[in-house]
């Protein structure tokens, strides 16, 4: 698969992929630890919904949230997409999304997670099409950054 094509889909699908994350913080957008035989294991740090910088802010409350909710997913994934570009030398070198973590910011009674993360799923399953979707885990949280509506974590296998 080349960069070409993951990034040519992304686009075509009206999902282009935005500039690599800048941390909030003292950390690393990604972290890429060498496996041997040609393979690294790429932790994504959690990426909020943000547009330019600045986070979509919202919160669950019942299923009027959830289209807003997921596609502020795809926004999170997005961003996350970009820093894993970066760490992994490109999206062609990644050979496993192998885990999604998904943080959604919700009242207490919210339960409707899954089709919130279910908004990262697709963008995932577009931009790499071949591969078995990933684990996941979609986790209701009281506040994220700026008040987002959810943070995506990634990792995967990719190429070196």
């Amino acid at each position: 698969m080349s960069a070409d094509s993951v990034l040519a889909r992304l686009q075509a699908a009206g999902h282009p992929l935005p500039a690599p994350p800048q941390p909030r913080g003292l950390y690393a957008p990604a972290c890429r630890m060498p496996l041997g035989a040609g393979h690294a294991w790429v932790h994504v740090a959690g990426q909020t919904c943000r547009v330019e910088g600045v986070a979509l802010a919202g919160l669950c409350r019942g299923d009027a949230d959830l289209a807003p909710a997921a596609r502020a997913a795809e926004i999170a994934v997005l961003n996350a997409l970009a820093a894993l570009h970066a760490a992994a030398g490109g999206l062609a070198q990644v050979r496993q999304i192998v885990r999604l973590r998904g943080y959604v910011r919700a009242v207490p009674d919210f339960g409707r997670h899954a089709a919130v993360l279910d908004g990262a799923s697709r963008v995932l399953a577009l931009a790499f099409p071949d591969q078995p979707p990933p684990a996941r885990t979609a986790v209701g949280v009281a506040s994220l950054p700026d008040a987002a509506w959810i943070e995506i974590e990634l990792e995967a296998l990719a190429a070196v």
